[in-house]
């Protein structure tokens, strides 16, 4: 059986990260790669989650709040963030011939963490949030 990941201890980016990565296995996912990041003359991008199901490849870009007041966490992957996450998405596939003929879903993961002791208090999951990969 699968246990939750200890959060306690870490930044609130890696705690959404963490648990998000659990409820996609929890959910018959392997996780393939988490911060996956390609390089050149500087950094491309980075993927938090790339997990499988099936034939189908998952980029999970998670963001992770405290506080929802400013904005809907949902709504900070913006235009840029859209275009960075396909182009990364190409990247992954051209390192990783074997998923050439796979789907792929682009997944945003908004966590919604409480300020006072950094649990989990929600976790909204947006399938295929980025269309056009």
């Amino acid at each position: 059986m699968l246990e939750p990941p200890e959060l306690s201890g870490l930044k609130s980016g890696e705690a959404g990260e963490q648990w998000v990565a659990y409820l996609y296995q929890k959910n018959g996912f392997e996780i393939l790669a988490r911060n996956y990041a390609l390089f050149g003359k500087k950094q491309f991008g980075e993927i938090d989650i790339v997990a499988r199901r099936g034939p189908r490849l998952y980029i999970v870009e998670v963001k992770t709040r405290k506080n929802e007041n400013f904005m809907p966490v949902e709504e900070t992957v913006n235009f840029h963030k859209q275009t960075r996450l396909r182009r990364m998405a190409k990247l992954y596939l051209q390192q990783n011939p074997q998923y050439a003929d796979w789907d792929i879903q682009i997944d945003v993961a908004a966590v919604l963490m409480d300020p006072f002791d950094n649990s989990i208090k929600s976790v909204k999951l947006i399938e295929n949030a980025i269309e056009d990969v």
